[in-house]
């Protein structure tokens, strides 16, 4: 008798414990303030999970960026940015607010009023140091910067990256801004080479730039829009690879609410440092990342990919027609998903932080080609992967 009673009371007990536990979090006349279930306490980061290659430690970079400083609708101009930046994962980000540059053929050599520049620059200025004055308490590095933006079927835009000095930079003559921004010690990155054009062929003014050597990058990708055609100019010139997202919105809505990581330039370096990152742009370990599509160099992309997964060997299974088969295991260690190629079979996709299982001759190598990753303009590496 003595055992249903005690059953019974401790069951009453437990009852009693949770419904103590789930009136906290509901409003009560004696409690008109409590806290709801569920509710984030703080803000939370998402972890972007890349490998190490060659000794180098992968760096998120977003190098186009736009505040209300110039024509973004972030509420919280560059302080609203690291912010977002924090959240979405990154540890770079550029501020690059517009400086409108026009040809003016009459005024070509005459040098630019000081009110003029200042007039143009003040702007980007601001908008730097709003940013760098929130960065450190989130570990963000900011690279200070502005676009340099013409017409984009006769000038283009052009992103002054690791500027010292955003009132100096205007000039009347288009080039000689560049020439400013370079002078000064700035990297110069072409910008969506392709914005409002009906081909990748160059401009004269584009070609002039090219010609005096005055570009360092070029985007591969820039917000939804991706450009293979770019990948043969980045290798034809030596330029480094770029992903941005060009931001004026929120990334929340264009990436975060659908499930995608933001676009990303993927730098390797040794350290987070303005040194170190600028260092790892001049050498051209980066790769280009938007929408599950990379981009870069052959060997980098190569090693990045090996880097990225494990091959764990399983059993040996024999079919019903006696044919032995090994399954292999194939797990993907990143944040990035894979589209894979088995011969002539539809694509397979193996996701972020997820594995798949194939079959292959024993002895034999697994053989795919992954075609998500691009380091030409229309190709693709394939790979023999041991286990």
């Amino acid at each position: 008798m003595k055992r249903p009673i005690l059953l019974a009371l401790s069951l009453f007990m437990a009852i009693s414990a949770m419904a103590q536990g789930y009136q906290t979090h509901f409003q009560s006349a004696t409690e008109p303030q409590t806290l709801l279930p569920n509710f984030p306490r703080a803000s939370a980061r998402q972890e972007v999970i890349l490998p190490t290659v060659n000794g180098y430690t992968p760096y998120k970079a977003d190098l186009h960026i736009h505040s209300t400083y110039s024509d973004g609708v972030m509420k919280y101009t560059g302080k609203g940015r690291i912010h977002e930046a924090w959240r979405d994962g990154l540890d770079v980000i550029a501020v690059t607010d517009h400086m409108g540059i026009k040809n003016y053929p009459d005024k070509q050599g005459v040098t630019t009023p000081e009110s003029a520049k200042k007039k143009k620059g003040s702007r980007p200025t601001q908008a730097v140091n709003d940013a760098v004055k929130t960065a450190e308490g989130y570990g963000i590095l900011v690279i200070p910067g502005v676009e340099i933006t013409g017409d984009p079927k006769t000038l283009g835009h052009f992103n002054a990256l690791f500027t010292t000095d955003n009132n100096i930079i205007y000039d009347y003559n288009p080039i000689q801004n560049i020439r400013n921004a370079r002078a000064q010690g700035a990297m110069i990155m072409h910008n969506h080479p392709g914005w409002r054009q009906s081909t990748l062929e160059m401009n004269q003014f584009v070609k002039d730039v090219y010609a005096e050597k005055l570009v360092d990058g070029i985007e591969i990708m820039n917000g939804a829009y991706f450009y293979p055609r770019a990948i043969e100019t980045a290798k034809a010139n030596k330029y480094f690879f770029a992903a941005t997202t060009d931001i004026h919105a929120t990334t929340g809505e264009t990436y975060r609410e659908f499930g995608h990581l933001r676009n990303m330039t993927i730098i390797f370096a040794k350290e987070l440092s303005h040194k170190a990152i600028r260092e790892g742009l001049e050498a051209r370990r980066t790769l280009a990342y938007s929408f599950g599509v990379l981009a870069g160099e052959e060997k980098l992309i190569r090693d990045f990919f090996e880097a990225s997964i494990e091959t764990r060997k399983l059993a040996v299974v024999v079919g019903k027609n006696k044919k032995k088969s090994q399954r292999v295991s194939l797990v993907n260690k990143t944040s990035i998903p894979y589209t894979l190629q088995f011969g002539k079979g539809n694509p397979v996709i193996l996701p972020a932080m997820s594995s798949i299982i194939v079959s292959v001759k024993p002895g034999k190598p697994v053989q795919c080609k992954v075609t998500n990753l691009w380091y030409g303009m229309n190709q693709h590496p394939e790979f023999k992967l041991k286990y």
